[in-house]
């Protein structure tokens, strides 16, 4: 059983051969998906060219990967290459199948993307299409937190767009008129923002700027910086195993198979918010997963341990075990050795059934990168394999969103972006789940910018402010 068949050698060499103008071979694509995750990183960190080269560069080795195409036109928007922005964007809603699960999500996104670069040039009128397609496509889907982003963003448009009440005075800079109508939509916008997310802070300090400024009374409440944050970190102990279902979608499979890193980092390494050691977590957490699990799902366990030739601890097939004794298997898990990911990726196909009908996971809960090599197999390669047996790969890591850690983040995204999954990841900070594809999202909170009364129009126009255009 633990020896590579002749027929996946032969399958795994015309994978490897076929580097044709559309995909990098194997080794290519992972320096594409550590490109695309870099970049990721610089962009959250405000180093914006630096992103652009990086992203550019996992573009140019993968041109057909939509989520790649998607991060680069959001840098290239936010450098004010428009036009190469929106030409990127509508490539990328171009790649996204119409058939995926998740295609009204990404064209949220494509949506959410564009209205920024419109938005980060200068490009108000233009930018309010796009945000409210994408909060018409998010509600489909709703993720709450992105649609509170999503219309903080049109709260900014929304003020913003003054094109035809451009002025100029010898004694003061350009700037822009705005009537007291437009910053009260704006407000609405706001207000919307803080509904899907009370705790939205720049939403709110938006909010209470304009509703000090027009004299109005606050209706929402602010987020409260100390209380509810132990509130919502009390909260988050007894929901992150609903966050695990509801972000992988792990109901929509009829065969779920646990791929359970055992391997001795998950012991060295602490959770600091929940006071104990990630492989205590783990265990905690795919407990806690089992009652969300549908009944008729079908279910089955891997481990991933010892080192590059040992036999894994607990092997069971889909329809081979209950529930009962799952939950058993993960309270008297020990840790072991190394984390050879690669060679459990291999047989794993072996734990589900044959059915090409059944939807299929895999669903990885792991701290590391792979460290055994598999003769000269890729990791990027073995998810097309993984994909045409109709697996997807989801993922749950202990691992922070760090440079450190860029090798692992390459490997879950080869995996994940290939077959159909998704990445969540534990923000130690926040203490709580975040999806790694919204990563980009969260760095799209805008502060309207400064504004003043004026009277440029004359004492008998009430009810005018201006932005000093920069």
């Amino acid at each position: 059983m633990w020896k590579i068949t002749f027929r996946l050698l032969v399958l795994l060499l015309g994978l490897l051969c076929l580097g044709g103008t559309r995909h990098a071979a194997g080794g290519g694509r992972k320096a594409a998906y550590r490109a695309h995750y870099e970049g990721t990183l610089l962009y959250s960190e405000g180093k914006y060219q630096r992103a652009l080269g990086q992203l550019q560069r996992a573009y140019a080795l993968l041109p057909d990967n939509a989520s790649f195409a998607l991060a680069l036109g959001l840098a290239q928007g936010r450098q004010g290459n428009i036009q190469e922005a929106t030409n990127t964007l509508q490539k990328a809603r171009q790649l996204i199948p119409s058939h995926a699960p998740d295609a009204s999500q990404q064209y949220s996104l494509v949506a959410f993307f564009t209205g920024m670069a419109y938005l980060y040039c200068n490009l108000p009128d233009r930018a309010i299409g796009s945000l409210e397609e994408s909060i018409r496509l998010q509600t489909e889907n709703p993720q709450p937190k992105l649609l509170s982003i999503f219309w903080n963003a049109l709260g900014q448009a929304t003020l913003l767009n003054q094109g035809r009440n451009a002025h100029r005075r010898k004694d003061m800079p350009s700037h822009l008129h705005v009537h007291r109508r437009d910053m009260e939509r704006s407000v609405d916008c706001f207000r919307e923002a803080l509904r899907f997310d009370p705790q939205n802070t720049t939403a709110y300090s938006n909010y209470q700027i304009l509703c000090d400024s027009l004299g109005l009374s606050y209706s929402l409440p602010p987020p409260d910086s100390n209380a509810l944050r132990a509130q919502s970190q009390e909260a988050s102990f007894q929901s992150m195993h609903r966050a695990i279902s509801r972000d992988l979608h792990l109901e929509e499979y009829q065969e779920l198979v646990f791929l359970v890193d055992i391997s001795g980092s998950m012991v060295m390494e602490k959770v600091p918010c929940m006071g104990a050691d990630r492989f205590d977590v783990m265990k905690q957490l795919a407990q806690e997963v089992l009652p969300d699990i549908p009944v008729e799902v079908q279910m089955g366990i891997g481990t991933i341990g010892g080192d590059c030739g040992t036999v894994p601890d607990h092997w069971r097939k889909t329809g081979t075990i209950t529930r009962a004794e799952l939950a058993d298997i993960f309270y008297f898990l020990i840790p072991d050795g190394t984390t050879p990911l690669l060679r459990m990726l291999v047989e794993a196909p072996s734990l589900f059934s044959q059915d090409p009908q059944i939807s299929k996971t895999l669903f990885l809960i792991s701290d590391g990168a792979n460290t055994c090599r598999v003769g000269g197999m890729d990791i990027c390669a073995w998810a097309d394999e993984l994909a045409q047996q109709g697996i997807a790969v989801n993922v749950l890591t202990f691992l922070s969103t760090t440079y450190n850690n860029t090798n692992a983040f390459a490997e879950y995204l080869c995996l994940t972006d290939n077959t159909g999954g998704s990445i969540i990841y534990l923000d130690n900070y926040r203490c709580r789940l975040e999806p790694f594809a919204f990563d980009l999202v969260n760095t799209c909170q805008v502060r309207i910018p400064a504004f003043q009364r004026s009277d440029c129009l004359g004492p008998s126009v009430k009810d005018l402010w201006m932005i000093i255009r920069t």
